[in-house]
């Protein structure tokens, strides 16, 4: 990952902990929703949690279609998102 890449994982892993109480060691960028046991209502959580933290527009649709956590780091990427 670049290090633009790299401070992203951190927002997504920092809300995937905070929001939705999920282990940090578990969070990984090769992990999916799946492998995370996430439910179409914890990705609607995290849609929302990108929006308020990030000002992302990411739907909860193409958040659960990723296939890692990576993938979910390219979208906030391809949509715009800072790591500041």
């Amino acid at each position: 990952m670049s290090e633009q890449r790299d401070l992203l994982f951190m927002q997504l892993r920092s809300i995937l902990v905070d929001k939705l109480r999920l282990p940090a060691e578990e969070v990984e960028p090769g992990a999916s929703c799946l492998d995370l046991n996430l439910d179409s209502l914890d990705v609607v959580e995290l849609s929302t949690a990108l929006a308020k933290r990030c000002d992302l527009h990411v739907p909860a649709t193409d958040l659960f279609a990723a296939a890692t956590l990576s993938d979910i780091v390219a979208l906030m990427e391809a949509r715009g998102a800072s790591s500041r």
